[in-house]
């Protein structure tokens, strides 16, 4: 049986190629979304102290948090930057589902999602999400989930106003761009939520999903965790 899966997976490389997200390499047929040279040479973060780390500071004194965590460094021209360009504009849910699920492994080895009770994506306003097709936070958070076990909330929050893109603003005029975008339900019925995005900047578009969240459930704590870290 294996034998006929390998020759199957070995003909479908050869008639259809899988490439590479990050430098467009034909992939073997062991690799995945990523060639191995790639992998390896992304710039991941280190996975040390959630509850004092530069991620987690982003939220002192606007929300509470109990840990955070990016799992890439996210540079313009960087492989991480052309792997984002490929996950939210070229129509790649399966490598944000991927990767969610490289995270999570790496992340419950170190106990990362210890109490955590469900895991919310914050929302894409629905003409943004059918523009692109998806979003890209929930395959991520799909991905986490299949690893994790937990519940992935996708209605709890919604985006209801749809804000100018966050790229090349400021960081106080991210701020006055996602206020009020949000809307939560009440009554969520748990206590720690794991709020899961792509790309971490000044913290800014988690907070405001963060205090939606808590106008109607107040004693509601969060983890935060982002693909990339800019």
């Amino acid at each position: 049986m294996a034998s006929v899966k390998t020759w199957i997976y070995d003909l479908r490389d050869f008639l259809l190629p899988r490439r590479c997200a990050v430098c467009g390499c034909a992939l073997s047929t062991s690799e995945q979304v990523l060639c191995s040279a790639c992998l390896v040479a992304l710039p991941y973060l280190p996975m040390t102290d959630f509850r004092d780390n530069q991620e987690n500071r982003l939220f002192w004194g606007k929300i509470p948090v109990e840990r955070a965590h990016s799992y890439l460094s996210y540079r313009h021209g960087s492989p991480s930057h052309r792997l984002l360009m490929q996950l939210k504009y070229n129509h790649r849910p399966d490598l944000a589902r991927w990767f969610g699920r490289q995270m999570a492994k790496d992340l419950k080895r170190r106990r990362f999602f210890e109490g955590v009770d469900c895991i919310v994506p914050v929302p894409l306003h629905w003409l943004r999400r059918l523009q692109r097709g998806y979003n890209q936070s929930l395959m991520l958070a799909k991905g986490i989930s299949e690893v994790s076990t937990l519940p992935v909330v996708e209605n709890c929050v919604r985006r209801i106003r749809n804000n100018p893109t966050q790229t090349n603003r400021s960081a106080s005029e991210r701020i006055v761009n996602v206020e009020d975008v949000f809307s939560a339900m009440p009554n969520l019925p748990y206590h720690h939520v794991l709020l899961v995005d792509d790309v971490l900047t000044t913290g800014a578009t988690l907070t405001s999903c963060a205090k939606a969240i808590q106008r109607q459930n107040p004693d509601v704590v969060f983890s935060i965790l982002t693909l990339a870290k800019a």
